[in-house]
């Protein structure tokens, strides 16, 4: 093998194996997976921050969709905005959140790895 396919060929596993994409390394939030309307669940990245009083500013980026979560938790429950729109949530497990428009037209889960049929 010359020295030139032996490079190709170890570049070419190597991307294979989702190595050496800086897009990856660079891409903020925590790896979840989502399901957006009940669509199968993808892999996706959650970023959330929290200010003084509470609140949770949450977004989800899944490909070239995003969903975002504005509000706050107490005991499991959670009140707030899906995509703008008045929401509730209830959290199925530690890790594992469930979000729904008031009016049910539109629904987000999201879990982190391994919590998808955890418990506390």
């Amino acid at each position: 093998m010359t020295t030139r396919s032996m490079l190709f060929f170890i570049f070419g596993a190597a991307a294979c194996a989702g190595l050496g994409r800086a897009e990856d390394a660079a891409a903020p939030g925590e790896p979840v997976r989502c399901a957006l309307n009940d669509a199968p669940a993808v892999a996706c990245r959650m970023t959330d921050h929290v200010d003084a009083k509470g609140t949770h500013s949450m977004e989800f980026v899944f490909g070239t969709q995003r969903a975002r979560f504005s509000g706050r938790s107490q005991t499991g429950w959670w009140s707030g905005q899906l995509d703008g729109q008045p929401a509730m949530g209830r959290e199925l497990n530690r890790g594992h959140v469930v979000f729904s428009t008031v009016d049910l037209t539109s629904t987000f889960e999201w879990w982190s790895e391994g919590s998808e049929h955890g418990s506390y």
